[in-house]
């Protein structure tokens, strides 16, 4: 038994040989889908200055979708067992798996690439030909165990869901003490190069690029890891459970209590919210018919972050604020031209929860 057929193989297009990506397409498919895969994160003043902020980068699909899914090929015994185990994420995250038998799709499940499994991430769905697969599972049989069902299905679905693999987290550097050498000559076997090792292993995903808890040894995103590769004694088994990390935060991903995006016309009356989930955000938009200087403020007893994108693109930040409304409320004063723009809220502290109001006016 080989570990490229235990693994799952990510949709990593410069290294399987299907056409790339490019960062811009990925990045526009997600912000058109969800505002807040875009979000703001402080990262507190410098000695002089403005706050600065890291962006968080993410690949979540809008919540409270519902996702269609199709099968491209494969006999029905195994179909019926991936989709029974797709739908436990309904349970997790606050999303509709829908199964299809024709049609259009945005998950589409294949079986011919046999020794592999893997799933684009999230909204990178988005980007792939309406007849290609999206998801591959390459050694699902009927005779196969259902716990293997379980670990490469939940896993699987997790990535199209929006997860990385957990030792790609930021939050795994230096945790895994990985006795480099030996993983290429281990993956050489099953013809991965190092930079194959390098891309799917040891790079992890930038702190901006990306939402993430603290490394989960225990998550479903996690690979098995032999101690026969790493230095010392060091291993992790074959995780079949959802951890309670990951459950949680999915659950912060996709809350059940957040309304969606919520119209506001400016110069009404402040809409009042609450930030009901720790790490929810919540996202407004409104439309501008003439240009001139708009105040967008938060108030209330939370400390929240404000954050607006626009004109006419998701994904174009203008502007955010932390702490320049009353109390520690956000408040962004802008010109604005004629068209489209979201405002999303978040609480400063991932943790934390609390209600506020939120309006826009114009200036004068």
């Amino acid at each position: 038994m080989t570990i490229v057929r235990k693994i799952c193989s990510p949709y990593l297009p410069v290294h399987s040989g299907r056409p790339a990506t490019t960062a811009r397409a990925s990045e526009q498919a997600a912000t058109d889908e969800r505002v807040d895969n875009i979000r703001i994160r402080p990262l507190g003043a410098p000695a002089a200055g403005r706050a600065r902020a890291a962006v968080e980068r993410m690949k979540l699909w809008d919540n409270g979708r519902t996702l269609r899914v199709k099968f491209l090929d494969g006999v029905p015994e195994v179909q019926a067992r991936v989709e029974a185990i797709a739908h436990e994420w309904e349970a997790i995250a606050n999303l509709t798996l829908k199964f299809v038998a024709a049609g259009a799709s945005e998950i589409r499940i294949s079986f011919a690439e046999k020794g592999f499994s893997w799933s684009t991430v999230g909204t990178d769905a988005l980007t792939v030909a309406a007849t290609k697969a999206t998801m591959n599972y390459g050694w699902l049989e009927p005779s196969t165990a259902l716990r293997e069902y379980q670990r490469v299905v939940r896993h699987e679905f997790g990535h199209a869901l929006g997860m990385i693999h957990e030792h790609q987290n930021p939050a795994a550097q230096g945790q895994i003490p990985w006795d480099k050498e030996k993983v290429y000559a281990y993956y050489a076997q099953q013809n991965w190069t190092r930079d194959d090792v390098d891309f799917n292993l040891f790079q992890l995903y930038s702190e901006d690029s990306t939402n993430h808890t603290a490394f989960d040894a225990t998550s479903i995103m996690e690979y098995a890891i032999p101690d026969s590769l790493t230095v010392g004694s060091y291993s992790v088994g074959w995780n079949t459970e959802f951890s309670a990390t990951d459950i949680e935060f999915m659950r912060r991903q996709y809350p059940r209590a957040s309304p969606g995006t919520v119209e506001l016309a400016i110069g009404a009356a402040r809409t009042s919210a609450e930030l009901a989930t720790a790490g929810e955000v919540d996202t407004y938009h409104f439309d501008v018919a003439a240009a001139g200087t708009h105040i967008m403020t938060t108030e209330g007893p939370s400390d929240t972050v404000l954050t607006l994108h626009g004109p006419n693109d998701a994904g174009a930040v203008l502007a955010w604020d932390d702490d320049r409304g009353k109390g520690l409320n956000a408040r962004i004063v802008r010109k604005l031209q004629p068209g489209s723009y979201w405002l999303s809220v978040r609480h400063k502290s991932a943790q934390s929860t609390g209600s506020y109001t939120v309006g826009v006016k114009k200036s004068g």
